[in-house]
């Protein structure tokens, strides 16, 4: 049963594996920022009177998830997770 279980690890290559969480996380960083970007430009247009700080919190706000979503796909040890212990 191991050598059937080698062969299926060994099916998809670590380059591959690597380069679509690269792909995921430009297109999440793309994503991410257009969308504060065009947020932001709605509320500088219809609340803060056409300033500018708005666009730039949440293009940053947009940014800053994305990339931490990244992290969380490249190192999955940093996602908390709870541990339940059994009462004995």
């Amino acid at each position: 049963m191991s050598a059937t279980n080698n062969t299926k690890a060994a099916a998809i290559p670590s380059e591959d594996i690597l380069s679509r969480k690269w792909d995921e996380c430009l297109s999440n960083v793309i994503v991410k920022s257009g969308i504060g970007l065009s947020v932001g430009i709605v509320a500088s247009a219809l609340v803060f009177k056409k300033r500018s700080w708005p666009i730039s919190v949440s293009t940053g706000l947009g940014l800053g998830y994305a990339l931490s979503q990244c992290e969380r796909d490249f190192n999955p040890t940093l996602v908390p997770v709870a541990k339940y212990q059994d009462k004995k």
